[in-house]
């Protein structure tokens, strides 16, 4: 810690981050190599093999699933103390809020459509404010661990709780180590009648020490500035940047995502625009940085970290965020990641899986063609009561993966069959047929991703000359 003597206190503080002393329950669920098929009436030599890297390549990325107190315990058990070149998190601000994510649904072709809401998360009120220091104040700390020396924290927040979370920051970082309290502003519609708008966040950039990394970055001229050629502040002349001005704390040029047909909406609440974590990622790594997002959501931080060439780990408790970043990176389709769970096992989920009897057809002397697909599929019991009556079960699959050499413990996403429009309904493809190195035996596993953020893994044996399992 500083030697800032400014702290804030409440009743149930503690001086330090809880020591896990125990074994970590960590497991890998899969590991993505994006290669998406999309909606397709027929697809044939759409895998071959050489387009694939080997399994035991390293991931550029990690997602991990489970509390993000004992992930970063982890990593720093693991080794990653003073590894991240950036750390970005949006954290509940004590809105006093409970988000959904609404999705357009059609249970089956002859049915109307509807539309389902899903839980994400609780943000708390006020009244909790306790409980919420107590929350962030020891992942705080640890995000400092983990932070290299030129590393940096930003931490995006609104009008509810910055003035707390900024005081905490100083006693962590001191207040030396504020490089920008940037503000963030936005529009958008707003019924209140007892005060202004409130129309921006903050994010309180925080270094861990003085050499941190810091990229300028710019804004263009406004015609009458680049006609003049030169600009004049209180009288003095300037020459113009190539680049452009130096950009300010305060920035207006980037807007919500405030569309629901919007191409960036993937229907998650919080969502952040890729273009201020793209600015972010810019401003405060290099590439080759590890980035991490400990409030991961919908996975922008991931995108665009992988867009810009970072390495990158996030991590989030929901069960709706870790599917949806998987989808966003599986459709971006820049690199392998892995997603991992830590903590205690996942509640079991009642639901079932079914897959169809593959179809083996010989194509020539070195390959032949696969069919495979999904026979049945039934969500978790809990689920089930949200669904009207006869409805197909192609419409709740999000969407699903193949593994085309299952080992029996790592699922290897080696192709995924996705969506081509953000709504549910009966017209995902089923099945797909690959083209494969001829062998005798291939032990074939197939994960299936719900709307409701569930998942279940099939495996089967597929002996070459058979139909059967």
């Amino acid at each position: 810690m500083s030697e800032f003597s400014i702290r804030l206190a409440w009743d149930s503080k503690t001086s330090h981050a809880p020591v896990n002393d125990k074994d970590f329950d960590h497991h890998i669920i899969e590991i993505v190599h994006p290669y998406a098929a999309g909606d397709r009436d027929s697809i044939f030599e759409l895998f071959l093999p050489e387009s694939l890297p080997p399994k035991d390549n390293k991931p550029s990325g990690r997602i991990f699933q489970g509390d993000n107190l004992q992930v970063m315990q982890f990593l720093l058990h693991s080794g990653y103390g003073k590894a991240f070149d950036l750390i970005y998190i949006d954290p509940p601000y004590l809105s006093s809020n409970t988000y959904h994510s609404r999705v357009k649904f059609k249970a089956a072709e002859d049915r109307p459509w509807e539309y389902i809401s899903r839980p994400v998360f609780v943000d708390p009120g006020f009244a909790d404010i306790e409980q919420y220091l107590d929350h962030l104040y020891p992942r705080l700390c640890l995000m400092k661990e983990l932070l290299s020396v030129q590393g940096s924290l930003l931490v995006h927040l609104d009008w509810h709780v910055s003035h707390y979370v900024k005081i905490l920051l100083d006693e962590i970082f001191s207040p030396h180590n504020l490089v920008n309290e940037i503000v963030w502003c936005y529009s958008g519609g707003s019924g209140t009648k007892r005060h202004f708008h409130r129309k921006h966040d903050l994010i309180l950039w925080y270094a861990k020490s003085d050499e941190y990394i810091f990229n300028p970055q710019y804004r263009p001229y406004t015609a009458a500035t680049r006609e003049r050629g030169l600009t004049k502040v209180k009288g003095d002349k300037y020459k113009l940047h190539s680049q452009g001005a130096l950009m300010q704390d305060w920035w207006t040029d980037i807007n919500k995502i405030l569309s629901p047909t919007a191409a960036e909406n993937l229907k998650f609440p919080t969502q952040k625009p890729e273009a201020l974590l793209r600015r972010i990622i810019l401003s405060a790594s290099s590439p080759g940085s590890l980035v991490a997002d400990f409030y991961a959501g919908s996975g922008t931080t991931a995108a665009i970290s992988q867009q810009l060439e970072r390495c990158w780990l996030s991590c989030d408790n929901s069960p709706i965020a870790i599917q949806t970043s998987i989808k966003r990176l599986i459709k971006q389709g820049l690199g392998s990641f892995a997603v991992e769970h830590l903590g205690p096992p996942l509640q079991a989920n009642t639901g079932s899986l079914r897959l169809m009897d593959p179809l083996i057809q010989p194509y020539d002397h070195d390959y032949a063609l696969i069919l495979i697909g999904i026979e049945d599929y039934k969500p978790d019991s809990r689920h089930i009561q949200d669904l009207q009556e006869n409805w197909h079960f192609g419409s709740v699959i999000d969407f699903w993966e193949v593994d085309l050499d299952y080992d029996g413990e790592t699922f290897y996403s080696q192709v995924q069959i996705l969506r081509n429009k953000k709504h549910y309904d009966s017209s995902l493809q089923l099945s797909i047929k690959l083209k494969l190195p001829l062998q005798d035996t291939y032990r074939i596993a197939i994960r299936v991703y719900d709307l409701f953020g569930d998942s279940q893994m099939e495996s089967l044996l597929v002996e070459a000359g058979s139909r059967g399992r």
